[in-house]
């Protein structure tokens, strides 16, 4: 539809160039042959645009401006020809948006958790009673946001508030350790592997360690006869975490060609791809997002 209005555009364009160039002489008045001509071409425009495109609306500029009013609407259809490309601007401003919308979002819902104080704030500026209290009191939804917060404490000055933290962090990693060991005893793979990813992307875990439950939760899911969704979206994650992209692309291109795809995994491709700089899968997946 949009390449025929640019050609139409275009043709009436070329025809009130004739007009003005062969009527020229008459231009300064509105009743010569020149603003007769554009007139009635004008109007043939809008009437066979109503007509092949069923545009009811018309741009008055084409009426009142000979030549510029079609060069106008030429260059506002062009401009806003976007179903067919998109710039590479344009997705990096559109993901940006999306992700500053998402951040703002987790603030403001840790910010509900924590009855509207900044847990940051009272490790920056709160007493050290005032922090005290608010550790042994200190709970989330959002473990990792809570593994952070605790991970702050342990710079503290005060060796008191140090140390809550530090327990807290301990009594937050035995838990796991035992949960692990339950669902181990039971061999209960979903569970197991729920509970090694919830591990892996907790925040308590560096270095070897935390490699080591990556591996873990990886072999286990892999042994499992379907994966479902979640597994997948995890898996992504997880390979992403430890910097795996080849394992990454190759599940994505797997998940793409299974059109195995759900709004939360196209939202993570998406991200993945704006992290990598990968502009031209950025333009692929506003494609895959329109299907699913």
């Amino acid at each position: 539809m949009k390449i025929k209005k640019i050609f139409l555009i275009f043709i009436f364009l070329i025809l009130d160039i004739l007009i003005f160039f062969y009527f020229k002489n008459g231009l300064l008045s509105f009743r010569s042959y020149f603003w007769i001509s554009h007139f009635s071409l004008a109007l043939i425009f809008i009437y066979l645009n109503r007509l092949f495109l069923g545009e009811n609306q018309f741009d008055i500029f084409i009426l009142i401006f000979p030549i510029v009013g079609y060069v106008m609407a030429l260059i506002n259809n062009f401009l806003f020809f976007r179903e067919y490309f998109k710039s590479d601007i344009e997705i990096n401003e559109n993901l940006e948006k999306y992700i500053l919308n998402e951040e703002k979002e987790i603030i403001v819902n840790s910010s509900i958790d924590l009855n509207l104080i900044g847990a940051y704030d009272i490790l920056a500026v709160g007493t050290p009673t005032e922090k005290k209290n608010f550790l042994i009191g200190f709970e989330t939804q959002n473990l990792k946001f809570k593994v952070d917060v605790l991970k702050k404490a342990l710079w503290d000055e005060d060796i008191e508030v140090i140390h809550y933290a530090a327990t807290e962090i301990n009594k937050i990693d035995e838990n796991f350790q035992k949960v692990i060991k339950e669902k181990e005893m039971l061999k209960d793979s979903n569970e197991l592997s729920k509970i090694y990813y919830d591990y892996c992307t907790s925040g308590l875990l560096l270095g070897e360690i935390l490699e080591f439950y990556q591996n873990k939760y990886i072999d286990i899911a892999k042994s499992k006869e379907n994966l479902d969704i979640i597994d997948k979206y995890n898996l992504l994650t997880i390979y992403k975490d430890m910097k795996d992209y080849k394992a990454c692309n190759r599940l994505i291109q797997e998940l793409i060609e299974k059109k195995d795809l759900d709004e939360k995994i196209v939202e993570f491709i998406e991200k993945y791809y704006y992290d990598l700089n990968d502009y031209e899968m950025l333009k692929e997946v506003k494609k895959w997002q329109k299907s699913v």
